[in-house]
């Protein structure tokens, strides 16, 4: 597992430095789109938007749907560092335990090394040596394929975080359907609707790093999520009648239809890592008991 996370920590290390540049950059436009950065960073995007549209009766500028799309790419670049940096920690972490265990292991390693070298007839040094070339194979492939596991786990709970905002939505866009909640109701459905794309930003990262991880153990399963569609709110905004309510309201569903096809391939994909996991950790034991039959039949020299 060691080496397999620490070549997944150097990967993460340049993705989070490439991130970061890309976000130093976005906020550099951001802040020639807007003399008002740090406030509209601070609130969401729908609810700017609200109060822009009430600022001027309903028509946006040339000027502010420019800093508009800024704050989207600005935002986008914000979850995917987040999600970068919170892979990167949990590796790190995990580094340092294992590091500390890398002692122990390295130790035995040696004893057992000395062992073969000074009490094993040739034949049976090189029969185990064998074993443990063999062993070391499938161990790396075990580390690949559980990091796999992880990496789609990761994606199912992200799934499972935007499902429960368009669900929220969704709720919302009903309502606004047959009753018209108004402002506060906008505010309430485009919040869980700010929510849920954010969600999907760090579920687009996710299924990069899961893509990567699938191609370590030579599995080509296509995963990919579309997104959800900003132009939705702004129709909503802009065009705020029955029609355009039932209109946002399908949208919602659409997305959350597509993000339960998602979950579902993916945990699919998650029982398939899941039984390769068990078969690889059944050919180990069964080498590992290889290993000892031959040390325990073979006599020492002399």
């Amino acid at each position: 597992m060691l080496p397999v996370l620490k070549r997944r920590s150097d990967k993460l290390r340049s993705q989070v430095k490439e991130a970061e540049d890309e976000e130093k950059a976005l906020l550099t436009k951001y802040r020639e789109e807007s003399m008002d950065v740090e406030r509209l960073k601070a609130e969401s995007l729908s609810v700017y938007i609200l109060k822009t549209i009430g600022r001027y009766e309903g028509k946006l500028d040339k000027e502010t749907e420019q800093m508009l799309a800024a704050k989207m790419e600005y935002d986008k670049a914000v979850e995917k560092l987040r999600e970068l940096k919170q892979q990167r920690s949990e590796i790190e972490e995990r580094l340092a335990v294992l590091t500390q265990e890398n002692r122990i292991y390295e130790e035995e390693l040696e004893k057992r090394e000395d062992y073969i070298r000074n009490n094993m007839a040739s034949q049976a040094s090189a029969k185990y040596r064998e074993f443990e070339k063999e062993q070391d194979l499938l161990s790396r492939e075990l580390a690949e394929t559980e990091e796999a596991v992880t990496a789609a786990e990761r994606v199912v709970n992200t799934a499972d975080a935007a499902l429960g905002h368009l669900d929220s939505a969704d709720g919302w866009a009903t309502y606004d359907v047959w009753f018209n909640s108004g402002i506060l109701g906008h505010i309430a459905k485009y919040d869980h609707m700010d929510n849920a794309e954010e969600a999907v930003y760090r579920l687009k990262s996710q299924l990069e790093s899961l893509r990567s991880e699938l191609e370590d153990i030579n599995i080509s399963e296509i995963v990919d999520f579309t997104g959800i569609d900003p132009t939705t709110r702004a129709v909503d905004f802009w065009f705020d009648n029955i029609f355009t309510d039932l209109s946002v309201r399908s949208r919602i569903r659409e997305d959350g239809e597509n993000l339960r096809m998602l979950r579902g391939r993916i945990n699919g994909l998650i029982s398939r890592l899941e039984n390769k996991k068990s078969s690889l950790k059944s050919r180990i034991g069964a080498i590992e008991s290889k290993k000892k039959e031959l040390i325990i039949e073979t006599q020492p020299e002399g």
